[in-house]
């Protein structure tokens, strides 16, 4: 039912519980994983660009990728018995996620929701939301144990 599955990996807390439910599955189902994960462009970090020369922000984007790539293999890396396709994307998380999706045939998405609430919720907006809106094919979320607010 699920060969391919999608695990956005943001290297928070949160990224080992969410594995461990993606590898539970892949081991049930006999699927293969791919691990994806997003930077957002330098727009999101410069807002002055004009200042920046654009040397600067080109050898700050690789210099990120080259780190974002060794975690990634690093992550992949403890996942033994189970194929691993990497994947690190440049752009808007929840386009960059649904578009690789769509590509590579994805049978289903498993990502962690963090509870954003309140102002930063309006603020950032929510990922996994954005994702179910998009995804070609079904998305688990999940919330993760640390993520629950005590009452």
């Amino acid at each position: 039912m699920f060969n391919k599955i999608l695990v956005p990996v943001d290297f928070s807390e949160y990224t080992e519980e969410i594995l461990e439910y993606a590898v539970e599955i892949a081991k049930r189902f006999g699927s293969s994983l791919h691990l994806i994960h997003v930077i957002p462009t330098m727009d999101y970090f410069t807002p002055y660009e004009s200042f920046i020369a654009v040397e600067n922000v080109e050898a700050a984007q690789k210099a990120i990728e080259a780190e974002v790539r060794k975690q990634l293999e690093e992550t992949a890396g403890r996942l033994q018995g189970i194929a691993v396709t990497q994947a690190v994307r440049t752009g808007a998380a929840f386009i960059e996620i649904t578009e690789y999706a769509g590509s590579e045939g994805i049978d289903l998405i498993v990502m962690g929701t963090h509870g954003r609430g309140g102002i930063e919720h309006l603020l950032l907006g929510s990922v996994a939301g954005r994702v179910i809106r998009r995804a070609p094919c079904p998305v688990l979320t999940i919330r993760p144990k640390k993520a629950v607010e005590k009452p």
